[in-house]
């Protein structure tokens, strides 16, 4: 959907205040999994204020034979480059995909900083946002950041990239502390790394997650039918264990995945979400399956027909400072859980099932396919029943300055 150019910002705005916000995003809108955070945080905001998600500009540089699915990596960007500046009809939130060299080398960031300046500032004159708050997701855009006027830098700390493989960690971690230095404030959801880098930032909050609970829990009722199943879902074999969201090669433990499906056989082991790496292994097994990216508004109709959720995490280090959203939402549903221990499922442990093994996992969920404890539902809804993203934006909103 092409821009409507006469969007203009109602009220009056002072220095103090943002009339607008500009998130340098973490994910490219146009192929990424826009269930994230980042995403759910932003798409709220802008039911506050004009929003506009800057798409990704990454890393790394894909290297055929080495990053996995490289040349479909370039292709995807490619495409994205294609559609500059839309409108979300459904959120309102702008998309922007920027220009830029796809190298990572200081100078070439500087470069890419100065490109990424201008094309933000002819974005905000085209949306006539005049007093600009960051939202930061992406160090790489740190060069960009520093060259803008801001009425407030907020700097989305939702993962450790210098953990990122192929990334170039000292770099990254220069870009971290700068971005660190110049931000108001930095927005957590793990709690270890907010406490690592207090010190680093004016201030530090801790915003964790939402969940859009009244949605979840409608889709898979206590004593009622759940939601209709989902066409593409009407085949499969139960018991279905599924997983949702973006699946990246650092994060997923593919040997895992291939275990699991092979234990359950002959019921499913469902993967849902765009294919950010090689699913090939996991999906040459005949009982797993994979459906691509569904709107985060259809989303519960499909996992509520799980029978257990997974989060089948290597135990690696980027994935010790991450904290899926997933795990609140598969809480809502209130079905049994099974993943890998990582310190971001603390303090869920008397409500979920946890391993350090696969051995270990395949036997939790073995157990979780066997539970029959209706008491545990309620439990896992009531220790997620508070969060909500609304809450989340409100914190980030004011850490904007947005009213």
């Amino acid at each position: 959907m092409p821009i409507h150019l006469q969007i203009c910002t109602t009220g009056d705005y002072s220095d103090d205040y943002s009339d607008g916000v500009i998130h340098f995003g973490n994910v490219d809108w146009w192929y990424h999994n826009r269930g994230h955070a980042s995403v759910r945080m932003a798409t709220r905001l802008a039911k506050r204020v004009p929003t506009v998600w800057v798409n990704s500009i990454g890393m790394r540089m894909p290297v055929p034979g080495k990053t996995e699915i490289a040349w479909a990596r370039y292709w995807r960007k490619l495409k994205s480059l294609t559609k500059g500046l839309r409108r979300d009809p459904e959120s309102g939130m702008y998309i922007y995909s920027p220009l830029f060299i796809p190298l990572y080398s200081s100078t070439m960031l500087r470069i890419n900083g100065w490109l990424l300046s201008l094309q933000v500032k002819i974005v905000c004159w085209r949306l006539k946002i005049k007093h600009p708050s960051a939202l930061v997701s992406m160090p790489t855009m740190t060069p960009a950041v520093e060259r803008g006027k801001w009425v407030r830098v907020v700097f989305d700390r939702c993962d450790d990239f210098t953990t990122l493989p192929e990334a170039d960690k000292e770099q990254v971690w220069v870009l971290e502390k700068r971005l660190l230095a110049i931000s108001d404030a930095a927005a957590y959801v793990h709690e270890g790394l907010m406490e690592r880098e207090r010190d680093l930032v004016k201030q530090s909050v801790l915003i964790g997650h939402g969940v859009d609970f009244d949605q979840f829990v409608a889709a898979r009722p206590l004593e009622e039918a759940r939601t209709p199943i989902p066409t593409s879902m009407r085949d499969l074999h139960k018991p279905i264990i599924g997983f949702y969201g973006g699946m990246d090669e650092y994060r997923m433990d593919v040997e895992l995945m291939i275990k699991i499906a092979r234990h359950v056989h002959p019921g499913t082991l469902l993967l849902i979400g765009p294919k950010q790496m090689d699913l090939s292994r996991v999906l040459a097994e005949p009982n797993a399956r994979h459906i691509d990216q569904v709107s985060p508004n259809e989303l519960a109709a499909y996992a509520a027909h799980f029978d257990v959720g997974i989060i089948p995490f290597l135990q690696n280090e980027f994935n010790e400072m991450c904290n899926p959203t997933k795990l609140k939402e598969y809480m809502a549903l209130g079905y049994p859980i099974v993943v890998m221990r990582l310190p971001a499922f603390k303090p869920y442990e008397s409500l979920i099932y946890t391993a350090n093994s696969h051995d270990e996992f395949l036997a939790k969920l073995d157990h979780a396919l066997k539970e029959n404890d209706l008491s545990l539902i309620e439990k896992r809804r009531t220790a997620v029943a508070g969060s909500s993203w609304d809450k989340v934006a409100l914190l980030v909103a004011n850490l904007l300055a947005v009213r």
